[in-house]
């Protein structure tokens, strides 16, 4: 005869060992997911920083050319809180001295490249960069090329 209390007998549940398997793989994915999260709003801030930088630089270039201070060909040098402009790398006097020293990127302004006569040189090429170079840089999304874009447009 068939014993009914082996047949209707419940079954131990599941051992805790496997409810801690359950748990990790949960917080796996919970990690996985905010992680993508957070690196897409990381990227998201940095892109509208690049946008701000852009926009003060669009906003140089119209106050260096409101002042006839702005040439495609003309370069940039460093001089210590000063950036001065010149119509070329082997012109002896600028064509504009500007005052950066209350500049919010004078520090990272001196720690740029520069060639060996302290003129700006952001793209990594040899030679100093073009007001021209240094605005095709910035809307590419150089974000040195466009501190130096808006600290000169900054007096």
């Amino acid at each position: 005869m068939i014993n009914l209390k082996k047949l209707f007998k419940r079954k131990k549940g599941q051992g805790a060992l496997e409810y801690l398997f359950m748990i990790a793989a949960a917080l796996i994915i919970i990690f996985v997911v905010v992680r993508y999260i957070s690196s897409s709003g990381q990227q998201a801030t940095s892109q509208s920083d690049i946008a701000a930088l852009q926009s003060q630089a669009e906003l140089g270039k119209s106050s260096l050319q409101a002042k006839d201070w702005w040439d495609d060909n003309y370069v940039v040098k460093v001089n210590g809180n000063n950036l001065e402009i010149y119509a070329s790398t082997s012109a002896s006097s600028p064509v504009a001295t500007i005052d950066i020293s209350g500049s919010e990127y004078l520090t990272d302004i001196q720690n740029m490249n520069t060639d060996s006569n302290g003129f700006i040189d952001v793209d990594g090429t040899t030679g100093a960069d073009t007001l021209d170079n240094l605005y095709d840089a910035c809307m590419g999304g150089n974000a040195d090329a466009c501190k130096v874009l808006a600290a000169l447009g900054g007096t």
